[in-house]
């Protein structure tokens, strides 16, 4: 081989060389970043968390109970004080047997005549067709009263029917009589009355008997008027009227009239029961003046009106003492307050009043009084269950209706169409129990007034629901047995009675918190193992990659000693091709 050939070969392997020396440091300078990538790979393996299982244990309390009654109370906080007590809160819990719950679902009929019907049956609405109505009782029999205005009319057990009207004033007063005028319980006006009078006048102008005459003739309008029959004196003289006298005021000459003011006669009554000792005065005058008569043999005493025992224990009557003591006893008995005779007679006249006031009479009769107060139930519709019911049974019947409609409401929402019922016979126990219907749901399941059905209509009925109630923060004090377990709790009223209580411990697993634990669990490490498959993945990319590197690596070096064998090969040329032109040329 020639020199210059020699040397242009040592040249071409010696860029060779190079190149391949080149391609090696990048080759591991990839295995390098390969490396550090597989290295962030499995840090970020051994950094991941792995999922644990849930243990049953972690999702169990302990709680504490107590029984008050029927009630069971579960204690939910516990919270110590600095005083001992404890804050102490509990859940309630107990069954209401009477609760409204849902019932399933059944088909509605509607029909522009009866409305809403489940089959055959029409559905009531709640409250209902229940229909109060005034009655009144006669001889144990009750009697349903029918409103005509301001009248009420029934048929009675004869047959008869009867209007019962409103007792007014004047129908009330033509039974029990005038109501008492304050006004008229005046004796001044009485005796004013009897001073217009010439009897009167008499009186004063006359002298003797003739005087004694018109005392007994005025004085005779203060005595009988009340219908007594005989009076007697305070020394034992009684004067009787005899039958012939009759109802004569007078037993003198002129005194055959028996026309008298009825007001002035309440007076005169109400004289002799109010004022007893003025009307003793009065008799004992009038008895002297009869006596005085008799022994003066006046002829204008009618002494066939009359009889008289006792006389033989008269004192001697005189004209000219009893005249004055006349005179007083007029103007004492024309100064009388009659104010609570008045209220005395009007109250006995009230009493009568009101047995009327506000009550109904026999448009017929009217003494015969009827109190229209007292109410009871009626049903008038077709409902077997219902027409079977007492009017006591309908009125807890309408009330529990009421007391239902107010739980739908509350439960479920105020109906717009109102909510209704079916009575239905259970056939096990026999008894009927209500299903209800809420209005919107059947309305609204309809397109028109005509013949529709529906399949699914919600229905609700009667059953048992737990009710769960949570008292706060109630002042307690808790007594422990040597374990550290509570064994009593003693709650403090706010009027500082105390109620002691036995704790019962037991033990309760949160099953739906487990289970939401559990299904977190198993996502959990659905995640994690994705990921770890997601990076072996990707190091067994990387470590293929490696591999391929580390062939193409290994045949570079192979490549890279056969270079490095020639060029040794080609220096040696080399070297002896300048060592024999040296020589040559040496």
């Amino acid at each position: 081989m020639g020199m210059a050939a020699s040397q242009a070969r040592f040249l071409g392997l010696t860029a060779r060389k190079n190149n391949v020396e080149y391609e090696g440091q990048q080759i591991n300078q990839q295995r390098t970043a390969l490396s550090n990538t597989s290295a962030s790979y499995y840090t970020d393996l051994l950094g991941m968390e792995v999922p644990v299982c849930p243990a049953v244990e972690d999702y169990t309390q302990t709680i504490y109970s107590f029984n008050d009654g029927a009630l069971t109370n579960s204690i939910t906080s516990l919270i110590a004080k600095n005083d001992g007590s404890y804050n102490v809160s509990y859940l309630s819990s107990y069954t209401d047997d009477f609760a409204i719950v849902a019932g399933g679902s059944t088909s509605i009929v509607k029909d522009t005549e009866n409305g809403y019907k489940v089959g055959a049956n029409k559905l009531k609405g709640l409250g209902d067709d229940l229909n109060w109505a005034y009655i009144i009782r006669e001889e144990a029999e009750t009697y349903r009263l029918y409103q005509n205005g301001n009248n009420y009319s029934y048929t009675d057990a004869n047959g008869a029917n009867k209007t019962l009207i409103p007792a007014t004033y004047d129908i009330i007063t033509g039974v029990v009589g005038p109501e008492p005028q304050e006004s008229d319980y005046n004796m001044d006006r009485l005796i004013e009355n009897y001073e217009n009078t010439g009897c009167f006048s008499s009186v004063k102008s006359s002298t003797g008997t003739t005087r004694a005459y018109h005392m007994e003739h005025n004085l005779c309008h203060l005595m009988w008027t009340d219908g007594r029959d005989s009076i007697t004196s305070s020394d034992g003289v009684t004067v009787t009227r005899a039958q012939a006298a009759g109802n004569n005021y007078s037993f003198a000459g002129y005194g055959s009239s028996t026309t008298y003011d009825p007001n002035n006669h309440e007076l005169q009554t109400a004289l002799s029961k109010d004022f007893p000792d003025i009307y003793q005065q009065l008799v004992d005058l009038y008895i002297d003046t009869l006596l005085y008569m008799e022994d003066t043999n006046n002829t204008n005493l009618k002494r066939n009106f009359y009889t008289m025992t006792g006389r033989e224990n008269a004192q001697p009557a005189n004209i000219d003492t009893m005249y004055p003591e006349w005179l007083n006893l007029w103007q004492t008995i024309g100064n009388l307050d009659y104010s609570e005779a008045y209220f005395e007679d009007h109250n006995a006249w009230q009493k009568q009043y009101d047995v009327y006031d506000g009550n109904y009479v026999d448009s017929a009769d009217h003494t015969q009084v009827y109190t229209v107060k007292e109410r009871i139930m009626f049903y008038d519709g077709n409902d077997e269950y219902l027409k079977s019911l007492s009017h006591d049974q309908l009125e807890k019947l309408y009330a529990e209706e009421v007391t239902y409609r107010d739980q739908l409401e509350e439960k479920y929402g105020k109906s717009e169409n109102g909510w209704y019922v079916r009575y239905v016979q259970n056939t096990s126990t026999k008894e009927w129990e209500p299903i209800f219907y809420n209005g919107d749901d059947m309305e609204n399941s309809f397109k028109d007034n005509y013949l529709n059905i529906r399949t699914q209509v919600d229905t609700y009925k009667i059953g048992s629901q737990k009710v769960n109630n949570e008292i706060k923060g109630k002042k307690a004090y808790m007594e422990q047995d040597s374990t550290g377990r509570y064994i009593n709790i003693t709650f403090v009223e706010e009027d500082g009675s105390q109620k002691t209580y036995a704790l019962t411990t037991s033990t309760v697993k949160d099953d739906k918190a487990y289970d939401d634990a559990m299904n977190q669990y198993e996502y959990d490490k659905a995640l994690y193992e994705r990921r770890i498959q997601e990076i072996n993945a990707k190091i067994e990319i990387i470590q293929a990659e490696d591999k391929n590197l580390e062939l193409r690596l290994k045949q570079l070096d192979t490549e890279h000693n056969a270079i490095s064998n020639e060029l040794d090969a080609v220096s040696k040329v080399i070297e002896k091709n300048v060592e024999s032109s040296f020589k040559t040329f040496g």
